[in-house]
């Protein structure tokens, strides 16, 4: 089992490289055009590359998760292959793998239909897979030693239980299209938004869960807790990088979106990083 875990993380990441590198680096020497969508709007494409014919927002935030996402595979293969015998290397797979994860998911529902596409489900695919299995595998574990398990974390269970409440702002854009039957304001060329579904229905429900369960000093809870403080770090790094290239594109980011959507997030991830490494530390302690 563990052999098949290192495949399929090993393809996830390089099919994640691959994919990755043509949507920042792929050009044809197309340009920016104006189409129609089906709600009667008019949208731009970005025109070029491999999101040619998405809007110029999905590709400048695709082109900076593609940023992002080259240094998660990177790690994730040297953690596979040079640190697979700490005792963190489980965790760190599990949380890396979760973020390519997240962005493979949206490359094959959230983007219009390209050459990648076959590429997009082999990295969908290999990431599930080796994350599902990565993960059943770490839940039957007990890692953490028993001191830490006694202790009532009661700080890191609330900023989970924080943390996974900032998908709640993407109601802000849900809400209103559902009560007027209004297209969303941010949909362009689409007809949903797999980050909306993602956040709301996987990640706010599970991080809510490990939240109350850390409060209640369930040994699961600790087993999660370092996946999603290691998504949550992930999703800061992706967001800074979306920003620099939506900037890079001419696109202005409004005053209550750079703090709800930049800001918050960002600093949501550094939060997460500290107590991602104070929680792991006594993962060190016993595997010393």
């Amino acid at each position: 089992m563990e052999k098949s875990k290192t495949v399929l993380s090993i393809i996830a990441a390089i099919t994640a490289i691959i994919s990755a590198c043509f949507g920042l680096f792929y050009s044809f020497g197309g340009e920016q055009r104006a189409v129609q969508n089906i709600y009667g709007q008019i949208v731009t494409l970005y025109g070029d590359g491999i999101y040619a014919n998405d809007s110029l927002m999905k590709a400048g935030t695709n082109k900076g998760t593609d940023a992002a996402i080259i240094i998660t595979a990177l790690v994730l293969i040297c953690v596979v292959i040079f640190l697979k015998r700490k005792p963190y290397a489980p965790f760190l797979r599990c949380g890396l793998l979760s973020i390519i994860l997240y962005a493979s998911t949206c490359l094959v529902m959230g983007v219009t239909l390209n050459r990648l596409f076959l590429l997009y489900l082999v990295q969908f695919g290999s990431s599930f897979f080796a994350f599902a299995i990565s993960m059943s595998d770490l839940l039957r574990e007990k890692s953490f030693d028993s001191g830490l398990c006694a202790k009532r974390m009661t700080g890191t269970a609330l900023f989970i239980i924080i943390a996974s409440c900032s998908a709640l702002q993407w109601l802000a854009f849900v809400l209103p299209a559902v009560i007027s039957g209004e297209p969303m304001e941010i949909i362009d060329i689409y007809t949903t938004e797999p980050t909306f579904v993602i956040d709301l229905a996987i990640i706010l429900p599970l991080a809510l869960y490990c939240g109350v369960m850390l409060f209640k000093k369930k040994a699961v809870a600790y087993q999660i807790a370092p996946i999603i403080l290691t998504l949550l770090t992930g999703v800061a790094v992706c967001v800074i990088s979306q920003t620099i290239m939506q900037s890079s594109l001419g696109i202005t980011i409004e005053m209550p979106q750079l703090i709800g959507l930049v800001i918050l997030f960002v600093i949501l991830g550094i939060i997460a990083l500290f107590l991602n490494i104070r929680l792991l530390k006594h993962l060190k302690m016993e595997g010393n």
